[in-house]
């Protein structure tokens, strides 16, 4: 079992308490999380104008962080915007939190990095259920990996730093990258988002039918194949539906990064990004909280002139693909169904994904004439973002998608709740090992990376 990170005691950290979801509350989508970049990225010059003239005290909410401050602490001038360096990358996270609750598990994750060099956009999906990641420190936390937020929070003494900086680093200890920034969404800040911004386009590849989907009014969801323009409800539905068939928490993943890409699209066709402004800072405030330096803002909207989505490579990881499996029936688990993933694959996924700037990276799992994973001749990426001189990439015009796309009128599927069935929590079979050849591949087909 070379490779595999082992359940094992190590160091102080113990299970963080799974918060149990109240009656009516949801499990929330990460798809908004960059919509503060995104606000700007659409028209960048006034975007930046309008968060920085006339919407002061939303934006320090957003830019508050993740510990207890008052907005209109600090009215010194305008501090000097960091130095950026050729490689920006945040830890996006959508937070099972309401109402009162002080503490919440962070059930969705995604490592978003732009390469300002190369112009490229790299993302990738954490499953929730990863046990056994490396802090950075020597240290390994054991339990699943959306526990350890609200277990930092409760032990200030075992993570002096709060739990952005613990997740962010433990995540990146795991991929062998540097990430530099968090930012967390909450509901209802998605749905809303989502209704303001006018709706998005979306490309359901497989029909969806979940009877067992209970969120507000909704009795069961259904999302017909084909190109659809979604309101915030069917939205959040295709981010958050796990139970349809051939749906899971894996794939479920790539939808909520379909759908980052497609609120670009929908900000970049859409006037409203000016008119409704205020309104979209607003909301942003009641519901999303991020580290990322407010001084930051001008120079990634500068940025964001050169964006193509074209250039926007992804990976989904899954039980099964040499980088994570399920835990086997003779591995007894004290959290439930976890997941274990493979250690020295997962720092070659790092270097394959996130690569030195201005190289060619490529998604996961590997598209037909893509390089297999280790066997890129790729530089592994930097420990740590220092600071260069800007980039300019040459700016390029991003297509926007052939559309109108039809309004889909509801996705209500106004179905009886079936019978509750217990599953039993899955697991691999014992010959489910490393195949001791880094570079073996799955079987699953993907689409091909996008050439440069």
């Amino acid at each position: 079992m070379e490779g595999w990170q082992r359940n094992r005691r190590q160091g102080t950290y113990r299970r963080g308490s799974i918060n149990r979801r109240r009656s009516g509350e949801r499990r929330v989508p990460i798809s908004l999380l960059l919509a503060g970049a995104l606000l700007i990225s659409a028209a960048p010059h006034a975007g930046a104008a309008l968060i920085t003239s006339r919407a002061g005290s939303t934006v320090d909410d957003v830019f508050s962080g993740f510990e207890s401050t008052s907005p209109g602490d600090s009215n010194g001038p305008t501090p000097t915007p960091p130095p950026l360096g050729d490689r920006f990358t945040i830890l996006l996270v959508g937070a099972d939190a309401m109402g009162q609750r002080t503490s919440f598990n962070t059930d969705s994750m995604i490592i978003a990095s732009w390469d300002r060099v190369g112009g490229w956009v790299s993302t990738i999906s954490i499953p929730r259920d990863i046990v056994n990641v490396p802090m950075g420190n020597g240290d390994v936390w054991e339990p699943k990996i959306n526990s350890l937020w609200p277990s930092a929070q409760r032990n200030k003494t075992l993570f002096p730093e709060g739990p952005a900086v613990a997740l962010r680093k433990a995540l990146g200890a795991m991929f062998g990258i540097t990430i530099d920034a968090t930012a967390v969404i909450v509901i209802p800040t998605f749905r809303q988002l989502i209704n303001d911004i006018g709706g998005v386009d979306v490309n359901i590849k497989r029909p969806i039918f979940d009877p067992s989907y209970r969120t507000g009014d909704f009795r069961g969801v259904t999302l017909p194949k084909g190109n659809w323009h979604l309101d915030g409800d069917c939205a959040l539905a295709y981010a958050r539906v796990r139970k349809a068939a051939g749906t899971d928490d894996f794939n479920r993943g790539g939808r909520q990064q379909e759908l980052l890409v497609g609120i670009r699209n929908q900000l970049a066709a859409s006037g409203n990004i000016l008119s409704n402004g205020l309104a979209l800072l607003t909301a942003l405030g009641d519901g999303v909280r991020t580290d990322l330096d407010q001084a930051l803002l001008p120079t990634l909207a500068e940025g964001a002139q050169a964006f193509d989505t074209s250039r926007v490579v992804s990976a989904q990881m899954r039980a099964g693909d040499g980088l994570l499996r399920y835990r086997r029936a003779d591995e007894p688990s004290p959290y439930g169904s976890v997941v274990f993933f493979n250690a020295k694959r997962a720092l070659q996924l790092g270097a394959r994904l996130f690569p030195t700037p201005g190289t060619r990276p490529y998604g996961w799992p590997v598209a037909e004439d893509e390089p297999a994973l280790g066997k890129e001749s790729l530089p592994a990426p930097s420990p740590s973002a220092g600071a260069s001189a800007t980039p300019k990439p040459t700016p390029v015009k991003t297509p926007l998608p052939a559309g109108p796309y039809q309004s889909l009128a509801t996705c209500n599927a106004n179905v009886p709740a079936p019978s509750y069935i217990p599953s039993p929590d899955p697991t691999s079979a014992p010959s489910e090992e490393p195949s001791g050849d880094p570079s073996a591949e799955p079987s699953a087909s993907a689409s091909p990376t996008p050439a440069p």
